[in-house]
């Protein structure tokens, strides 16, 4: 029996943490009974980095003209222009999925609505991967929910936070809802991988203790909480450096001049250094000694925090969100209040003194990966509810 395509429409054309899921669940599904056909969105300027990577990999792709809900239309004014290009856009992606022949389409990220309004005219079975969790402004939480409830057939939330926070809405989701965590290559993130020759390109001493943050530069993301601990731990810990690896959405530059007058104010110099955006993320995660994620609203999941900890790296997380369901406090790392940098630093200042604990919390980290977030679980959830959504024997 030949592949039955999947149309997967997705919200972006970076290699952040939904884009990275999307790639490995779509290559692994490429030699099984699938085959995969993904659409990116062309409505900001993108650099193409899933494209490029879907091209090496051999999967079909195609760019799209669709719309994906961003905070710009999040006005009386922005709403109107969000429908008409909805109503385009949602046209564009029946067509494609008219021409490859689509038997079923997975909505990647709760952004991106032409894939649900396409199925439900196209009769296709849809399922709704929801990687969001979206506290404010409460219109747009409750507009999504509503969405969501109305155009998936069954929607996969990456956490029990994220599924969690679409019931408080939409109870009558329940029955539809399931959860399926992000997951992680633990070949690709691996102990044994060398960061030496990244530190080395970084300026980064064999007895300084690097730190740092990975991640998209974004308000809620917490950098800016980073850099605060980071300036109050080098107040104990002179061998401390940190690191910040990601760059801000398209246009939003802005916000990346923001933390670097922040960090100058502090007097960091470089003792922070600015990576920005890096292909070589199991390097990046073998080069640190300890992996920050300081979100200050609650991380959907957290993707960042499986490849540090398959990396064998100790990791300090806020404490709300995906986190709470993969670092064990005390055992695999250590989890903070958000937005409160003096108990970041303190923990930065426990894990630069103490070597040995650094190598035990990591080497948990690394245990904790291996039994429960590696792909061949996450791959054959997908594909059991495929196979159900499409009445396949399994």
């Amino acid at each position: 029996m030949s592949a039955l395509p999947l149309l997967f429409a997705h919200s972006s054309d970076e290699l952040y943490g939904s884009d990275i899921v999307l790639l490995e669940l779509v290559q692994r599904l490429a030699s099984t009974r699938f085959r995969p056909i993904v659409l990116t969105p062309t409505d900001i300027p993108y650099e193409g980095h899933l494209s490029r990577a879907l091209t090496r990999v051999g999967i079909a792709h195609h760019a799209v003209d669709m719309p994906v809900l961003r905070r710009r239309y999040l006005s009386p004014g922005g709403l109107p222009v969000f429908l008409w290009r909805l109503l385009a856009g949602t046209g564009r992606v029946q067509r494609l999925a008219v021409a490859e022949g689509a038997r079923l389409i997975h909505s990647n990220t709760a952004a991106v609505w032409g894939g649900a309004l396409a199925a439900r005219r196209l009769g296709l079975p849809h399922v709704w991967h929801i990687h969001e969790l979206i506290t404010e402004p409460a219109f747009v939480r409750r507009l999504v929910a509503g969405m969501v409830a109305r155009y998936a057939d069954r929607v996969v939330a990456i956490s029990r936070a994220v599924a969690d926070h679409l019931l408080a809405d939409r109870p009558d989701l329940a029955p539809r809802l399931l959860v399926i965590p992000d997951a992680v290559d633990t070949m690709r993130f691996h102990p044994d991988n060398d960061g030496s020759p990244l530190r080395q390109s970084w300026k980064v001493a064999a007895d300084e203790v690097l730190v740092g943050v990975v991640g998209r530069l974004s308000a809620w993301k917490g950098q800016e909480v980073f850099i605060t601990a980071l300036a109050e731990a080098l107040a104990q810990i002179p061998h401390l450096r940190g690191v910040i690896v990601g760059d801000v959405v398209p246009g939003e530059t802005w916000r990346r001049e923001e933390l670097v007058r922040r960090a100058a104010a502090y007097g960091l110099g470089d003792r922070l250094i600015w990576a920005g955006y890096r292909h070589d993320m199991p390097q990046v995660m073998a080069a640190l000694d300890v992996l920050v994620l300081p979100s200050v609203r609650p991380e959907p999941f957290g993707m960042v925090v499986l490849e540090a900890m398959a990396t064998g790296k100790p990791v300090i997380a806020t404490a709300h969100g995906g986190p709470l369901e993969t670092v064990r406090d005390g055992e695999t790392g250590y989890l903070v209040p958000p937005g409160e940098p003096t108990a970041l630093a303190a923990a930065l200042v426990r894990l630069a003194r103490q070597p040995d604990l650094r190598r035990r919390l990591g080497q948990a980290g690394r245990e904790r990966v291996c039994r429960h977030f590696t792909f061949a679980s996450h791959v054959a959830a997908f594909a059991q509810l495929y196979a159900e959504l499409l009445s396949l024997p399994h």
